[in-house]
């Protein structure tokens, strides 16, 4: 009802335009014919002679313009009822014309508010009207990753919590049946569910938090390299004993201005990462500075990461051995959360592997004001 009172609206607008422009139109032409008549009949030589010294001249004068503009009259109200009917199928067609999308943006506005979120509009229109459109497919694109993201987040969720769930349910059943004793080694197994439940809780909060944007980071100027230190002997104590883990740093020190405790948490998880998946051999963090940019690099030599795998690996709950992550203490949050850090304070992360032989994964993080955000 609304889309035809504005067709009505437009076609009402365009249709009294093209009335006034064609009553002013008539106007001054019968203004400026009468006029040139008059002068035209005055200079007429042949005309003048055959009515001067009778007194007649003026009256022959008035008598013909009238019968002249009779017709001026006639022909203006002719050309207006043709003009009026040539603007009332075009002031029709153009008010089909710019309604037509408002219609069809309208039809998809209904269809997103009724869940489609898939649902584009494709229009054809004014500039400004195709705008509309793009922004209506941008704002549903949105809407629909926003969705995408809830359902995988609580898919990935329920998936996440259901092995450790029915561990503990089973043990607690078992025991309450007494097929297991509630010894030193139940309490132990039931505790160490209980934690990697609470690691998962933790770490799905804080990258929920990051994915929303609400991270608050605190930038100070550090040295990169003394943080790798300091993080690298915190880790040491992660590894076995077949495993060496180092720093090497270019230069005595690397100044840059990040959030610190943010920094050190993803080369905390990066570093676990390491000796999750290193059974023997070494670690090292490799701090380097090209040109505007600190490049930081854990490297390992251990069993490396499929090529199938890489591209996913900064994804959530991604995990390319499933059956040994849970033992091994993973959540598989820590390297998403890492790439949310980084990106948030303009850096990049990165990886590289090759299976049997090791990996390498990191980030770069800008130095100077005009740095790109990849290297």
């Amino acid at each position: 009802m609304r889309r035809s009172r504005l067709i009505w609206q437009v076609f009402l607008s365009i249709l009294v335009v093209s009335l006034t422009s064609i009553f002013a139109t008539g106007i001054i032409a019968r203004a400026a014919l009468s006029s040139a008549f008059e002068a035209y009949l005055v200079a007429a030589p042949t005309h003048m002679g055959a009515v001067q010294g009778h007194g007649m001249g003026r009256v022959f004068i008035g008598v013909a313009e009238q019968t002249f503009m009779s017709g001026v009259d006639r022909g203006i109200v002719l050309s207006a009822i043709v003009a009026v009917g040539f603007a009332a199928v075009a002031a029709l067609f153009l008010a089909r014309y710019l309604t037509r999308p408002l219609g069809r943006l309208t039809a998809g506005a209904k269809a997103v508010a009724a869940g489609n979120l898939e649902h584009r509009v494709e229009v054809a229109g004014p500039g400004e009207v195709e705008d509309l459109a793009d922004a209506f497919n941008e704002m549903a694109s949105s809407l629909q990753a926003g969705e995408d993201l809830r359902r995988r987040m609580v898919s990935d969720v329920a998936h996440e919590l259901r092995n450790p769930v029915a561990a503990l349910r089973a043990q607690a059943e078992a025991v309450a049946e007494g097929i297991l004793p509630m010894d030193e080694h139940r309490i132990a197994s039931i505790v160490e569910d209980l934690a990697h439940l609470s690691r998962v809780i933790e770490d799905l909060q804080e990258l929920s938090t990051a994915e929303s944007g609400g991270v608050r980071y605190n930038r100070e100027q550090f040295d990169m390299c003394e943080l790798a230190r300091r993080e690298v002997e915190r880790g040491s104590l992660m590894t076995g004993g077949g495993v060496s883990m180092d720093v090497a740093c270019d230069g005595g020190s690397l100044l840059v201005e990040a959030d610190a405790f943010r920094i050190a948490q993803v080369l905390r998880n990066l570093l676990g990462n390491a000796a999750r998946h290193t059974q023997e051999g070494s670690i090292t963090v490799r701090v380097e500075r090209i040109e505007c940019w600190i490049r930081v690099a854990v490297e390992d030599t251990g069993e490396g990461i499929a090529a199938a795998d890489l591209p996913h690996i900064f994804e959530r709950f991604y995990r390319a051995d499933t059956a040994r992550a849970t033992s091994t203490g993973g959540t598989g949050l820590g390297l998403a959360i890492s790439k949310h850090v980084i990106e948030d304070q303009g850096g990049a992360v990165f990886a590289a592997s090759t299976e049997g032989v090791g990996s390498i994964i990191g980030f770069s993080l800008p130095m100077c004001a005009e740095s790109i955000t990849t290297v």
